[in-house]
């Protein structure tokens, strides 16, 4: 089986389940699930930025942007508190196993980084959910920007692609595909407004639908210049036909967290 049909065949089945989850499941339960996710993609961006550590530095990495996820999402008020803790934290862990002392100060920075960029950028999808109006319809539509985006840079740079996006990084990624993502992302916003949800305004599909066409490919090419620095291809098996946790949410962490921004602090 190609991997384009894997891929097609592992969203057919997760995200009906994923659509229940998100419109009829209690808002913790989304929560609790929004964590476990963070738990298996801190666990696989420890593996990718801490690859030569010491297994138990990778787990207590782990264990502290779990606690910070938690902690964002079940009292989101306190960011900032949550933020510095995180950041004392990864420091602390870096202070009291450093390993190998020439190499302690990348170690440092990569759990920090670690920590902060999983566990941070995972909470805000599940405070959306609780915490916005309509917040599971703008749950629901920041999943969709993010794989309607992908897909149509996928297709775009497929039939158009010519000049090459960022090809140290990413090498099939081109200019014409990021075009096709960011005309795929309006044209998303356009319909779901047009159809199921009139509330939004011509300027909440400016507003959202352009800062996500850009962010979403930013998220994708950083775990990419993760995984190359590290000479990984994907960050785990988990996903048939997507690689890992990370490799499927690496774009919806920025997109979910600007919607989050807009749709809570700025609509």
């Amino acid at each position: 089986m190609s991997n384009l049909a894997l891929r097609a065949l592992s969203g057919l089945v997760a995200l009906p389940l994923l659509a229940a989850l998100i419109l009829w499941a209690p808002t913790w339960g989304f929560g609790a699930f929004v964590l476990l996710v963070s738990a298996i993609a801190l666990n696989e961006c420890a593996a990718i930025m801490l690859g030569g550590a010491p297994a138990k530095h990778r787990a207590l990495v782990l264990a502290l942007g779990v606690l910070y996820t938690a902690a964002l999402y079940l009292r989101p008020a306190e960011g900032l508190v949550w933020t510095l803790g995180a950041v004392i934290g990864s420091a602390a862990l870096g202070l009291f196993d450093p390993g190998d002392i020439p190499a302690a100060g990348a170690r440092l920075g990569a759990g920090t980084f670690t920590v902060l960029y999983v566990g941070g950028l995972a909470a805000p999808l599940a405070l959306l959910q609780r915490d916005a109006a309509h917040g599971r319809a703008w749950v629901l539509l920041a999943i969709g920007l993010t794989f309607g985006n992908d897909t149509g840079a996928y297709f775009g740079g497929r039939f158009l692609g010519k000049h090459k996006l960022y090809p140290e990084v990413s090498p099939a990624k081109t200019v014409e595909g990021a075009v096709g993502g960011l005309v795929a992302t309006l044209v998303i916003l356009c319909a779901v407004r047009a159809t199921v949800c009139p509330w939004l305004s011509l300027v909440d599909v400016l507003c959202v639908g352009l800062p996500a066409a850009v962010l979403g490919p930013i998220g994708d090419l950083c775990e990419s210049l993760m995984k190359r620095a590290a000479g990984v291809k994907d960050s785990g098996h988990l996903i048939p036909g997507h690689g890992g946790m990370l490799d499927r949410i690496d774009a919806l962490l920025f997109v979910g967290a600007w919607l989050y921004v807009y749709a809570v602090q700025l609509r």
